[in-house]
């Protein structure tokens, strides 16, 4: 054998070699790049469905506050409907006719007894029936002696009291706060069933 044919052959499995060697390395090279691509996708799937998951919660959040805002409207509008009702009781227990109003004042004194004492009206009040209320509370003869006082007070109407240092509020304004919790769920159900 010659040198030739020697180096012809050293060559020839030397190119063999080199060939299996590079395919070999092709097929590793196309196996890491599919695992990469299988990877990518698996990053972009879980990544797409992170989002997704994320954006849904989001939803979920903004969508709880949205009709927790809600809930808080409607009660403010219904608090309001409801403080409408005292206020329009109130004025109507203002308004009422002169008659039906010393009947009411009279009765309410009344029921609240004791040794008379010194009666406080409003303005309005003091100067168109202060006088028959008096009359007709002394005349009754339930509760002492009552005077009409001079001073007067800042309410819509309703009286007030004072024997010595003790008084007794019953403006109008009181008697409406002091029933308002007690008949508040009966103008609920008037108003809302």
């Amino acid at each position: 054998m010659s040198i030739e044919n020697i180096t012809g052959s050293i060559l020839t499995e030397a190119e063999e070699q080199s060939r299996l060697v590079l395919k070999e390395a092709d097929n590793r090279s196309r196996k890491i790049v599919e695992e990469a691509q299988h990877k990518a996708e698996k990053i972009l799937a879980d990544s797409a469905e992170k989002a997704l998951e994320d954006a849904n919660l989001v939803r979920s959040r903004r969508i709880s506050v949205a009709e927790l805002e809600v809930r808080k409207i409607r009660l403010g509008a219904k608090q309001d409907q409801i403080a409408r009702c005292f206020d329009m009781a109130l004025d109507r227990l203002s308004h009422m006719e002169e008659d039906e109003y010393l009947e009411f004042l009279t009765s309410s004194i009344l029921k609240i007894g004791g040794k008379g004492g010194e009666l406080l009206l409003n303005q309005k009040d003091r100067s168109s029936i202060g006088e028959k209320l008096v009359k007709k509370v002394n005349d009754s003869g339930g509760v002492g002696v009552l005077t009409l006082s001079e001073d007067t007070i800042r309410a819509k109407g309703g009286f007030l009291i004072r024997r010595g240092s003790m008084e007794i509020n019953s403006t109008l304004e009181t008697t409406i706060n002091g029933i308002r919790e007690s008949v508040t769920p009966d103008v609920v159900r008037a108003l809302y069933d």
